[in-house]
C-alpha cells in the first residue's frame, strides 16, 4: 500500500490518475482497518489495553468520534455475521465501498448470492478463527440460556441497534442485560415511590451476599447454579466497596456512607475511567488499597462502574503505586501490564 504524494500543478490526466490511485489506497486502508478493528472487538483485545468496552478503546486509543466508533462497531458486527463477505474483503476480492453496500442488504442466507452477483468468489473458511476463551482458575462462568421467538429476536436486535446509536451502553451482552434489568428496577422503584431518585443514586443498585473464607481468604457467591468461587481480582474488588456483616454483630461498610455519597457527587455519578461515563452499577474504588496504606479520604477514592472496576483489579492486582493520584489511576487503566 503506497501513499500517493500530492504534487500541485500537474496535467489533468496526471491529477485524475493520482486521485484514482489515492482513492484506491484509501479504500484498501479502510477495509484493513475494519478487519483489524473487528479482531480487537471479537477477541476483546481492548481489555489488554486497559478498557472495559470497545467504545472506550475506540474513543481513547484511536481518537474516534462517537459516530465513527459506532460506525466501525456496526461494520465489524455485520462482517462477523457474514463470514463469506469477510473472507472476500480480507482476500482483496471485495473492496471496502462495495462491501459496505453489500452488507446493507445481505444476510447469512443470501450472502453467497450477493457475492456471486458482485462477481466475487466467496472462498472457504473464516478469515480469523476465534481464539478459545481463557477462563480464570476457579471462576467458571455461569451459563444463562434464553430462547427467543423470531419476532422477539427482531425486537431485541432493533432495540440494541437504537441503544448503540444513542451511545453509552456496553457491548458485552451480559453487561447489556444487567444494564437493562437495572433500568427496569430503577423505574419500578421510582414508580412505587419507595426510593427517591437521590437515594437510588447514592447506593448500589443491587446488593448481593458474598461469603469470605477466613482460612483461605477466598470468596464465594450464591447463584441459581449453586455457590461459585470468585477470582482473586473479584474478591479484591468486593473488599473495595462493601458492607461487612459479622454474625451477631452490626453491619459495617468499608467506606462510610457519607464519604461514598461525597465521592459519587464529586464524580457526578459517572464512571471516571477514560471514555466510559456509565451511570449504573457504580462502585467506589480505593486508588491506593488499604493493604498498601490507603484510606477512605475522598482524594484516595474514585467512582468506577463494575466493569471498569473489575478490569482495574484484574490488571492492577499486585502492582505497587508509589504516589497515586486520580490521573495515575486513569493512566494505569490504560497501561497496566
Amino acid at each position: 500500500m503506497v501513499v500517493i504524494s500530492y504534487i500541485p500543478d500537474q496535467p489533468a490526466a496526471q491529477v485524475h490518475a493520482s486521485l484514482q490511485r489515492s482513492l484506491a489506497v484509501m479504500d484498501d486502508a479502510h477495509q484493513c482497518s475494519v478487519l483489524w478493528f473487528g479482531e480487537v472487538m471479537r477477541r476483546k483485545l481492548f481489555r489488554d489495553r486497559g478498557h472495559s468496552s470497545i467504545n472506550q478503546y475506540a474513543i481513547q486509543e484511536l481518537d474516534f468520534s462517537k459516530s465513527k466508533a459506532d460506525d466501525y462497531i456496526r461494520l465489524a458486527r455485520q462482517l462477523d455475521k457474514l463470514p463469506a463477505v469477510r473472507e472476500a474483503v480480507a482476500s482483496g476480492q471485495l473492496g471496502y465501498t462495495k462491501a459496505r453496500e453489500l452488507m446493507s442488504v445481505a444476510t447469512p442466507e443470501t450472502q453467497d448470492a450477493w457475492l456471486k452477483a458482485a462477481k466475487v468468489d466467496p472462498g472457504q473458511g473464516e478469515l480469523l478463527p476465534s481464539l478459545p476463551t481463557v477462563v480464570a482458575p476457579k471462576e467458571l462462568p455461569v451459563c444463562f440460556r434464553l430462547n427467543l421467538t423470531p419476532e422477539q429476536e427482531a425486537r431485541r436486535s432493533a432495540m440494541v441497534e437504537r441503544l448503540h446509536k444513542l451511545g453509552g451502553v456496553p457491548n458485552d451482552r451480559a453487561e447489556l442485560m444487567l444494564e437493562g434489568l437495572a433500568a427496569l428496577l430503577e423505574t419500578k422503584e421510582l414508580q412505587s415511590q419507595k426510593c427517591p431518585r437521590g437515594h437510588l443514586a447514592s447506593r448500589p443498585p443491587v446488593q448481593i451476599h458474598v461469603h469470605e473464607n477466613a482460612a483461605t481468604g477466598g470468596m464465594t457467591v450464591q447463584t441459581d447454579a449453586g455457590e461459585r468461587e470468585l477470582s482473586r481480582a473479584e474478591s479484591e474488588r468486593m473488599r473495595c466497596d462493601a458492607a461487612v456483616c459479622e454474625h451477631g454483630g452490626r453491619n459495617t461498610t468499608t467506606i462510610p456512607p457519607r464519604v461514598r455519597r461525597e465521592v459519587l457527587a464529586r464524580d457526578k455519578h459517572k464512571c471516571q475511567a477514560p471514555g466510559c461515563g456509565r451511570t449504573r452499577f457504580l462502585e467506589v474504588h480505593h486508588i491506593v488499597s488499604r493493604q498498601q496504606g490507603g484510606g477512605n479520604k475522598t482524594e484516595n477514592l474514585m467512582t468506577l462502574c463494575a466493569s471498569c472496576h473489575r478490569l482495574w483489579h484484574e490488571r492492577g492486582s499486585g502492582s505497587v503505586v508509589e504516589t497515586p493520584t486520580k490521573t495515575e489511576l486513569t493512566r494505569k487503566l490504560k497501561s497496566a501490564p
